[in-house]
């Protein structure tokens, strides 16, 4: 069989795109392809590392070099099972490799259309945890300390690796930088966490600034 490079099956741009598309078929009618596929497109461009290493037009072509594997071997069995078996949950009966096509051009079709607002399509779950990983990481710490001050917690997430707190303080401050200049109202994130109210997100960089002002400048 013509060698291949694995990583296109088991990593990378074609198995993300894979998983949202498994996510739509799966969730009965309340997810839009067209929807998560440009919250992918946004996602990519709005992060300029992202979109260098990988931009969403590679990311179709990706996608038409794996159909064309997958029509050279005539089954899906060759490849790695995990792509198989999401191809095949996705494509839901179509030939694998006339499906991997079409997500091609949707995805290009997406990409053409340009970056939507948020006011024109909300940011998603997926691109919630890939926007504000850090954030997301402290809801699960403010759930450990239970009762214990907001304030004190984020002293410590900021503080407690000292000296080399540089990055994780960097990150905290650059996420609720982030969501303050996207969602302005006093809720800030509180429809996606629950604690991340605009003063809070704001008690956040006010305290990552007075650390680097005490400890680093």
């Amino acid at each position: 069989m013509q060698s291949f490079p694995a990583s296109l099956f088991s990593d990378g741009p074609v198995r993300r795109i894979l998983d949202i598309a498994v996510a739509v078929q799966e969730s009965g009618g309340e997810l839009s392809f067209d929807d998560e596929i440009r919250r992918y497109v946004r996602l990519v461009r709005s992060d300029w590392v992202a979109d260098w290493n990988c931009s969403v037009y590679s990311s179709s072509g990706m996608l038409d070099a794996a159909a064309d594997f997958v029509e050279r071997a005539g089954t899906v069995d060759a490849y790695p099972s995990e792509f198989g078996k999401k191809v095949v949950r996705a494509a839901d009966g179509m030939d694998p490799a006339e499906y991997l096509r079409i997500l091609a051009e949707l995805v290009r079709m997406a990409d053409r259309q340009g970056v939507p607002e948020y006011e024109e399509l909300a940011m998603g779950g997926r691109e919630f945890l890939q926007t504000f990983p850090c954030l997301f990481g402290l809801d699960a710490m403010l759930a450990d300390e239970g009762d214990r001050p907001f304030a004190d917690v984020i002293r410590s997430a900021v503080t407690d690796e000292h000296p080399y707190c540089t990055g994780r303080a960097v990150s905290y401050s650059t996420e609720a930088q982030r969501a303050l200049v996207l969602f302005p109202g006093a809720d800030g994130l509180r429809k996606h966490l629950s604690w991340a109210t605009r003063d809070r997100l704001q008690e956040i960089v006010d305290t990552v600034n007075g650390h680097m002002r005490r400890e680093h400048s």
